[in-house]
């Protein structure tokens, strides 16, 4: 009996050093840890089909990363950012003034970087319009009667594609009148119509739909109108009770009457259901909206998997550019747009290129300049870094556009600068990393290097050679603020409209680093105001980025040693008291 107490004693002992020991020694062995790195975010949702690869091949690297998103409205996730809610956010608006200010008071600051180029569509349903005889309208000037006798058997479908200007689109979202018989639309259609044809509307106009939470969706409509039928909008706005004919477009619509749904997936489902937003019953009508390529493409897509009958006529309709074309938004009328003015929103709406869609623009990545984890930081410079290469083949496959390669180097450079800018505040070491690995799956980046942080528990990777003959890329201008960022016009406009892909030579040239030393120059110069306000924070930080990861870790395996000893005992002498009530029941002892 004492044989078989001594074996359970000794087994019972082994474990317990095990449990105190493991813990600690396993990582020392592994180099590294294989928890999920997780970025809180906000997104909105034309950057969700783009991003969704991308995110989920964050997840094969070794050291396995993801961003977790909420999709809002961009003037929610703009505040979000700057009350320090998230550690990422994707916006086509810039930061206000006043979100700078409360960045630098926090010590945050903020890094952008370009990683979409967006188009515009409008699109709807609509019943079918008619197209009718022309000489069916003659009339016998003695007699009075129609020279020929028609029926509407003469009467036949509208086959050409929609084209809704800036009045016409005045005429459906601030006027509510029946677009369909304006003279705006029948100017604008004619020349695609049929010879001795004439419009046949429909009795009802579309009622419009918009967007109840501020986006810039509502913005870059709104601007579009503004731009092309500044008049016009602005006498509707003039008769529109409560309406402010100086009203400056912004993410919220102007007008309150205006029919409007809470977020992107609520304006398509209404479109796609065939919908009067003003008391979601069926649209006679029809109803107009916006959103982007790739929701538009599959409302159309699912609308032809219907039984016939139960199908919605959805269109999607062609707006005019500034050289008098109308077209729709693909990835290569996008690209031709964003490629305009150091891509300036909207700048084919005044500028008179050939093939640039008007209604586009480019969504940017905001990350902090200080205040991430090592890790934290590392990941979210490679969800940029996969965004802007691998990641553009993906996106133009889903109707976005394609960055200019100015802005695909703007980009990459700010990824080394969000690595750099945080690295310092959280007492990690900038390395180098010819690939991105093991932050990103190997061979997803073929040239490089670019910056890594390694922190306080995370692996060295080996540095390859760098160039030392390099400058420290793109010249930050912080001023005084301690912000680190990158504006729009740091694009460049002489690049040609019809830009083609990456080749791997160009792509070398824009992933090459700084050096070392200069690095250190310019964080010194840029963003080291907001790392030193932080830096005495800078053990914390890691503590606050754990408390907002889920799933929580396995209780006890984060304890520290000496916590692990001291459960251990306590756990003992709970198990000695069992053990000895356990003896003096049974007699075991």
């Amino acid at each position: 009996m004492n044989r078989r107490k001594a074996i359970v004693r000794l087994a019972t002992v082994a474990a317990a050093v095990a449990w105190v020991l493991m813990p600690v020694v396993a990582p020392a062995q592994t180099g590294g840890t294989t928890e999920l790195v997780s970025l809180s975010s906000r997104i909105p949702a034309e950057l969700v089909p783009a991003a969704l690869a991308n995110i989920q091949q964050l997840d094969t690297a070794t050291r396995r990363s993801t961003v977790e998103y909420l999709v809002s409205g961009t003037e929610d996730a703009r505040a979000a950012f700057a009350a320090g809610e998230v550690d990422l956010m994707v916006s086509g608006i810039d930061l206000s003034d006043a979100q700078r200010d409360a960045l630098q008071q926090s010590g945050r600051g903020v890094v952008s970087a370009p990683i979409q180029a967006v188009g515009l569509q409008v699109f709807g349903f609509v019943p079918q319009i008619g197209l009718f005889p022309t000489k069916c309208d003659e009339i016998d000037e003695q007699t009075g009667e129609p020279l020929v006798e028609c029926t509407q058997d003469d009467r036949i479908p509208l086959t050409a594609d929609l084209r809704l200007g800036g009045e016409s689109l005045v005429e459906t979202f601030y006027v509510g009148n029946n677009v369909w018989n304006s003279a705006s639309f029948v100017r604008d259609m004619t020349p695609v119509l049929p010879a001795g044809y004439r419009l046949v509307p429909p009795i009802r106009g579309a009622r419009p739909l918009v967007r109840s939470d501020g986006d810039a969706f509502n913005q870059f409509l709104d601007q579009y109108v503004a731009t092309t039928a500044g008049p016009q909008r602005r006498a509707a706005l003039q008769s529109t009770p409560g309406g402010d004919p100086d009203d400056v477009p912004s993410e919220a619509w102007p007008g309150f009457l205006t029919p409007s749904r809470q977020g992107m997936d609520n304006v398509v489902s209404t479109i796609t259901g065939g919908l009067d937003p003003g008391g979601s019953e069926v649209g006679l009508g029809g109803t107009i909206a916006a959103t982007f390529p790739n929701a538009a493409a599959e409302s159309i897509a699912l609308n032809q998997t219907k039984p016939p009958s139960e199908r919605v006529p959805v269109f999607r309709a062609q707006v005019r550019n500034a050289a008098g074309e109308w077209l729709f938004p693909t990835p290569e009328s996008i690209s031709a747009a964003v490629a305009l003015e150091g891509g300036r929103p909207l700048a084919a709406t005044t500028n008179p290129a050939k093939g640039a869609y008007p209604i586009a623009w480019v969504n940017r990545a905001y990350v902090p300049a200080s205040g991430l984890t090592a890790d934290e930081a590392n990941a979210a410079a490679s969800f940029i870094r996969l965004q802007v290469t691998a990641g553009q083949d993906r996106a133009a496959g889903l109707g976005d556009g394609r960055l200019t390669p100015a802005m695909v180097t703007e980009a990459l450079t700010a990824a080394d600068r969000i690595v750099e800018s945080n690295c310092a505040a959280a007492k990690g070491k900038v390395t180098t990393s010819a690939d991105g690995t093991p932050w990103l799956p190997a061979g997803v980046i073929t040239a490089g290097p670019v910056k890594l942080c390694a922190g306080p528990t995370t692996p060295v990777a080996p540095e390859p050679t760098v160039p030392t003959d390099q400058g420290s890329g793109a010249g930050f201008d912080t001023g005084d603020s301690g912000f680190v960022d990158v504006g729009f016009e740091t694009g460049s406009s002489e690049i040609p409209v019809g830009f083609d892909e990456l080749s791997p030579e160009v792509a070398g040239e824009q992933l090459t680093a700084p050096t070392d030393e200069a690095a250190a120059a310019a964080g010194a110069a840029g963003v080291d105001s907001a790392a030193a306000s932080t830096a005495d924070a800078g053990e914390s930080v890691g503590a606050v980025s754990v408390s907002r990861k889920m799933p929580l870790p396995i209780p006890g395996q984060t304890l520290p040693p000496l916590d692990r000893a001291v459960t251990l005992g306590l756990g003992a002498l709970f198990a000695m008291v069992i053990w000895k009530l356990y003896e003096r029941r049974t007699g075991f002892g």
